[in-house]
């Protein structure tokens, strides 16, 4: 079960811990190395050896790593590392967890059972622990490098990048794994087409649209590139409200600038990722909600204001493909 793991130890036991662990680690890793994935169908003994033993090497924002070609352990240090790893039929061994712990909601349980949870946060030591064979990193944990590379090969990726597809595409070369990546990008499409063409029956020609995220003590408009917003204007084609396809990214606003992107339709998102919610931004919509501002939107009087998931800020491929039926429901279904 994907459940959030204990309480960390203090750093000080790690740091006197840690040679003693490494070689325990190392030991485990070989010792497991066959049990992590099973052998592809019609694949012999002495075929599956050499896919052990066979490596690659990959080079990534803190140099260059090389790791097994075909890892049987891999420790992904976040959800949506993991995300991107099950689009290419990668099941991590050991996996980050959302914020606020548990697996992430919009996952099926089937996706990370029997997945090995290492927290919300980076812990090398419960990482350490996992004993994995490779290590799988954002941008955020490029400080950590030096600690996690001593205990297995690592690689900290450029995620979140600029184009969550092309980031796909790269795990698919990282890990051998480009057909399965591009035939997950053409499904996609396929649903964005289906979609699109569902949204097209109810929704009037020319309607606007607008995502807004609502903080505790702010309001964000997002840009067209960015999170939902790409899900909206770019993968369903539809067409942002006047003003947002000339923002590069987000931008907070005051509550009084809010009509000037007076849309027909509106994507709310409320507070951060969390498990158990933001209720500080939740009590912030509370009271915008009372405005008259608010009140005289286009979108609010025609009852046309949809709150999306938390999730739906970041970047990855099960983020996507959720989102894009969370829209897609939300504006065919009465």
């Amino acid at each position: 079960m994907f459940v959030r793991p204990k309480k960390r130890l203090r750093a000080c036991l790690f740091a006197i811990l840690l040679p003693a662990l490494l070689s325990v680690a190392g030991c485990g890793a070989a010792g497991n190395l066959s049990s992590g994935n099973a052998n592809v169908p019609g694949e012999t003994a002495a075929d599956a050896d050499v896919a052990q033993t066979a490596v690659r090497n990959v080079n990534h924002l803190k140099g260059e790593s090389v790791i097994p070609a075909s890892p049987q352990r891999i420790a992904s240090l976040d959800y949506r590392l993991t995300d991107f790893l099950l689009a290419i039929g990668l099941k991590p061994y050991a996996s980050g967890t959302y914020p606020g712990g548990g697996m992430p909601p919009y996952l099926d349980s089937s996706l990370l059972e029997g997945v090995q949870p290492l927290g919300d946060e980076v812990n090398p030591e419960a990482v350490l622990n996992a004993a994995p064979d490779v290590i799988l990193g954002r941008k955020a944990h490029a400080d950590l490098y030096d600690q996690l590379k001593a205990i297995a090969p690592t690689v900290i990726a450029d995620s979140p990048s600029a184009d969550w597809k092309q980031e796909l595409r790269s795990y698919g070369a990282m890990f051998g794994r480009e057909a399965q990546a591009e035939e997950w990008l053409n499904r996609y499409e396929r649903e964005a087409e289906a979609a699109k063409a569902n949204i097209a029956k109810v929704v009037p020609p020319g309607s606007t649209f607008l995502y807004l995220r609502i903080l505790p003590k702010e309001v964000r408009v997002h840009g067209p590139k960015q999170a939902l917003s790409d899900v909206l204007y770019g993968d369903l084609g539809l067409t942002p409200a006047r003003g947002v396809e000339t923002l590069d990214d987000v931008v907070p606003i005051s509550l009084e600038v809010l009509p000037d992107y007076d849309a027909d339709y509106i994507f709310v998102e409320i507070g951060a990722p969390n498990t158990n919610g933001d209720q500080d931004a939740n009590d912030n919509r509370g009271r915008i909600e009372q405005t008259s501002v608010w009140k005289n939107l286009k979108a609010v009087k025609a009852g046309h204001v949809y709150e999306m998931p938390q999730w739906v800020i970041s970047e990855a491929p099960y983020i996507k493909e959720e989102s894009l039926k969370a829209v897609e429901k939300a504006l065919t279904q009465p």
